[in-house]
């Protein structure tokens, strides 16, 4: 049966009017209307090897772009105390939906699909609001409200500007920068470190944590609602704490967070640990970015910071090695800090040391190998996407919801490994969750947050709220694999991946 497009949908539009957010121009800030996808100086995005890929699907996935677009109004600047947003001077592109406003992560995967469409301008702007906010506020809050500035999202400002630096070899902007850069890492070694113990040995890894005891203002009925269950303020407390720490990982909500009594995961959401949890994808990302700063600090001659941040990468892939790796499965593993143990379920956020190269270079190939086989383990090829996790909870980022981050995450760990195995299913991969993009797209003409990874073409549902499209993540995403795997080569093509 056909997939139709909820109707939910388009009452969310129209319960959230733009009112202090007006849409910039098209031509004002995009140099796309008369971007061509055949015949472009720089080989962006052109077109796909077999004409059914389609070479429309492109054009329209850019034109998408300005729809997005959102720049504050002066209104905000010159009444500040009278509006939520958080002001930035520059244009920035919203997830879509009910969200009008920019988030932390959402625009990392953005950011790889403006510079694929050759939106250098528009990149640089919003990696500059990113420098704005952690200049002001010490690091970069979840979205572009006030009420974000109790907690961030998983940290990719570093990983924006080298994909914005190996576009454009902007060294300047890098070089007048950095310094921000290191400033927000650090706020996460400082704020979000814990120790770990592992067969009585100690490590330091990171968790989430918001360290805000009070409901979500965006959610604060749903929040005391779920937090009644305690009889006690100072247990109501702390499960307001876990649930925004839930928010700041951007996995809000899954079962990855809630803990039942035998520290089993759970589906009910009153039981929800984030703080528990070492999560593999956090500690990936930071590895990920110590490493890209020991490359940036090179790059410009600070050798002594080189240095720092080079041991800080050797100390991360040791810590991700010797506490979240298991060598029975072939995987990383979240870890519980309560009962000191692995937590060994499926989830698409195993993959992400693989993707972030936080291995020594002689075991890529095996681990890449193991990973393959893992997958296989789950029958997870047989899918329309890869699942969050395995366990049916109802929440947003469970089964059988799939993400688009997550599909390249787990897609382009496989392809770098180096493994012809793991390269081969990951092009398969590649290959489904294509294809279901463009199936949904085809039948409602948008682009939808999430996809049901069961049926292919499908939306994604559960959660909070009911299904958004847009969506600028997915967007961008699905650029950056189409890109990599569909792209006609061209000697002048720059890519941005690693």
């Amino acid at each position: 049966m056909k997939n139709k497009y909820p109707t939910e949908v388009l009452r969310e539009e129209k319960r959230y009017p733009i009112t202090v957010i007006h849409l910039i121009s098209f031509t004002a800030l995009f140099k796309i209307t008369t971007f061509s996808l055949t015949d472009n100086p720089d080989g962006q995005l052109a077109a796909p090897r077999r004409p059914s890929w389609g070479r429309n699907f492109l054009k329209k996935l850019i034109a998408i772009w300005p729809q997005l677009s959102r720049k504050i109004s002066q209104h905000v600047f010159d009444q500040p105390d009278t509006f939520s947003l958080i002001p930035v001077k520059n244009a920035f592109i919203i997830p879509g939906g009910r969200f009008k406003e920019f988030y932390y992560w959402d625009s990392y995967w953005i950011l790889k699909g403006l510079l694929l469409s050759d939106m250098k301008e528009t990149a640089k702007g919003i990696i500059d609001n990113f420098i704005y906010m952690v200049s002001t506020y010490g690091f970069v809050p979840n979205g572009g409200r006030i009420y974000y500035l109790n907690r961030s999202q998983p940290p990719v400002l570093t990983l924006m500007m080298k994909d914005y630096v190996q576009y454009t070899n902007d060294f300047v902007f890098l070089a007048k920068r950095i310094d921000v850069l290191e400033k927000e890492l650090q706020f996460w070694l400082k704020k979000r470190v814990t120790k770990v113990v592992k067969d009585g040995e100690s490590y330091h890894l990171a968790h989430f944590d918001s360290e805000s005891d009070t409901p979500r203002p965006e959610s604060y009925l749903e929040d005391l609602e779920t937090c009644s269950v305690y009889n006690t303020t100072e247990q109501q407390h702390e499960c307001y704490t876990d649930l925004k720490s839930g928010a700041e990982s951007g996995w809000d909500f899954t079962s990855r967070w809630i803990f039942d009594y035998e520290g089993e995961p759970d589906t009910d959401l009153t039981k929800i640990s984030t703080r528990r949890n070492i999560p593999v994808d956090l500690n990936a990302f930071l590895y990920k970015s110590f490493r890209q700063m020991q490359y940036f600090y090179l790059i410009l001659r600070r050798h002594d910071e080189a240095k720092y941040w080079q041991d800080k990468a050797e100390e991360w892939k040791i810590n991700i090695e010797k506490v979240l790796y298991n060598t029975e499965d072939g995987i990383w593993y979240d870890y519980d800090l309560k009962l000191n143990k692995p937590r060994r379920h499926f989830a698409a956020s195993n993959f992400a040391p693989l993707w972030a190269n936080a291995i020594d270079e002689d075991l890529k190939k095996e681990r890449g190998q193991n990973a393959a086989r893992y997958l296989k383990k789950y029958g997870i090829l047989e899918f329309h996407g890869i699942p969050s996790t395995l366990f049916t909870s109802g929440l947003q980022w469970d089964f059988p919801n799939a993400w688009s981050p997550y599909q390249n995450i787990v897609i382009f760990g496989l392809e770098r490994s180096g493994d012809q195995e793991a390269q081969s299913i990951a092009k398969a991969l590649a290959h489904k969750w294509v294809q279901s993009n463009m199936r949904a797209f085809d039948e409602n003409k948008v682009m939808f947050e999430k996809y049901n990874s069961l049926i292919s073409g499908q939306f994604g549902g559960g959660g909070e709220y009911h299904i958004q499209s847009g969506f600028g993540w997915t967007n961008g995403s699905i650029m950056e694999l189409i890109d990599y795997y569909f792209r006609v080569k061209s000697r002048k093509h720059r890519p941005i991946y690693d």
